[in-house]
């Protein structure tokens, strides 16, 4: 009986210590060949200089950035090996019998982000559910588990010891080295790891929508910014509120305020050039503008959309709205691409039948759910993506909708008057007959 009682004990004792072992197996291996090594050189040379031949050895080896780095991510990955296993072993988890492998350890500018792989018969929701447990294991502010797209048995674990958003607004970086191009991707802000978000918006369209001063009209500067110090770009701009985007009208090929006729007119005119860049395209037998044809991208940015779709005289209002949306539908494969923004967003002031051409969304701060799926779209909100839930008082914040398919919470760069007045000052008044001769 003595003996039956024993035996379990010592076997558990066994694999406890086997297991605490195995975890530290690096550390172990590292500790071991270094008291090989010190002594096979004690044998010849006497512990001292032994000591010193070893301390030298691993000096030289440190000054090796390879080796170095090397070693920092290997003793990293180690680390919190450890700590996620014994996380799941405090929690009673399942997983602690199926225990995710830990792969890579990384730092970002939110903390540490885990990339584990699955095993057999483990599914992402098992640890989604972890996600609070953990955080107080770690002493963590949050931690996230994203899925990868690609590989289901690959996730993404972020321990956040901070919030990027938390460190006030982000100055927009500007362009640094030579003119960037309107067909590489945009930088418009930071995630929620502190890394840079970036947009490509060829082929592509963007709608903005957010409450008055949730960052709106800084995304909208932002972009103008950029695509300013572009070559190879035309710019049109469409402000109902006139003095918001006035600043920029002598970098823009085309400027139009609160006049329905105007931009009525400029919208006819976008339409003639896009019908001659299709005849183009016909010549060139070729489907889409690319880089190698020549032709400046054109770029429309639409401020305070409402005022010109929901005008009070409805024919013209009508008329603006069909040409817009044929502009967004037809456009893009011919160069001509839109930005459109709009406050309190509905389904009155911002017709699907333009909503629905519009496959870049960002969504920032909205009153309403509504209003956040009428950016969005229908049922993000409810699936926990609501620009209600953004904090009123961080401007800029807002779920932005891109090639992912699912939303992201991103904080926009701010720029400010003076960068704006630089930025006009250097690029001056384009000559327009330089520019398309579509124009």
């Amino acid at each position: 009986m003595e003996n039956n009682n024993i035996t379990p004990s010592s076997s558990t004792m066994a694999d406890e210590i086997l297991e605490i072992l195995w975890q530290w197996r690096i550390e172990l291996t590292i500790a071991a060949l270094i008291a090989i090594v010190y002594w096979a050189c004690a044998r010849r040379v006497g512990y001292t200089w032994s000591a010193v031949i070893v301390a030298s050895a691993i000096a030289a080896l440190l000054c090796l950035p390879s080796i170095r780095q090397l070693l920092a991510r290997t003793l990293r990955l180690t680390h919190w090996r450890r700590r996620f296993v014994r996380a799941l072993v405090l929690q009673s988890s399942p997983l602690a019998k199926r225990q995710p492998k830990v792969i890579k350890a990384e730092r970002v500018p939110s903390g540490v982000r885990l990339t584990l792989s699955l095993q057999s018969g483990t599914a992402f929701h098992e640890l989604e559910h972890l996600c609070p447990y953990l955080a107080t294991h770690f002493g963590a502010r949050e931690v996230r588990v994203t899925a990868d797209r690609t590989n289901a048995s690959r996730v993404e674990l972020t321990i956040c010891s901070k919030d990027p958003f938390d460190d006030g607004p982000i100055p927009w970086p500007g362009v640094t080295g030579e003119m960037v191009s309107a067909w590489d991707p945009l930088s418009i802000g930071i995630d929620r790891d502190g890394n840079e978000v970036s947009i490509s918006l060829i082929e592509r369209n963007l709608l903005i929508g957010g409450e008055p001063g949730s960052g709106k009209s800084v995304m909208l500067n932002v972009l103008i910014a950029y695509l300013a110090e572009c070559r190879g770009v035309q710019l049109y701009l469409f402000d109902a509120k006139f003095v918001e985007l006035r600043i920029w009208s002598q970098v823009a090929a085309g400027f139009v305020g609160p006049n329905i006729d105007d931009a009525i007119a400029q919208l006819q005119r976008l339409r003639s050039m896009m019908e001659e860049r299709y005849r183009f395209l016909d010549q060139q037998r070729a489907r889409k503008l690319e880089r190698h044809h020549g032709l400046e991208l054109v770029f429309v940015i639409v401020d305070e959309l409402p005022f010109y779709v929901a005008n009070p005289e409805r024919s013209k209002a009508r008329e603006f709205g069909d040409l817009l949306g044929d502009l967004i539908a037809r456009g893009r494969a011919a160069g001509i691409i839109f930005v459109v923004a709009a406050q309190k967003p509905s389904a009155d002031t911002l017709p699907s039948s333009i909503r629905d051409l519009i496959n870049l969304r960002l969504a920032f701060r909205c009153s309403t759910k509504e209003a956040s799926d009428t950016i969005l779209g229908g049922g993000w909100a409810s699936a926990g993506y609501s620009a209600t839930t953004i904090d009123i008082n961080t401007r800029g914040v807002g779920w932005l909708l891109g090639e992912s398919g699912q939303p992201e919470l991103i904080r926009g760069y701010l720029i400010d008057d003076v960068t704006i007045t630089q930025i006009v000052k250097t690029n001056g008044l384009r000559d327009k007959e330089d520019k398309d001769p579509w124009n």
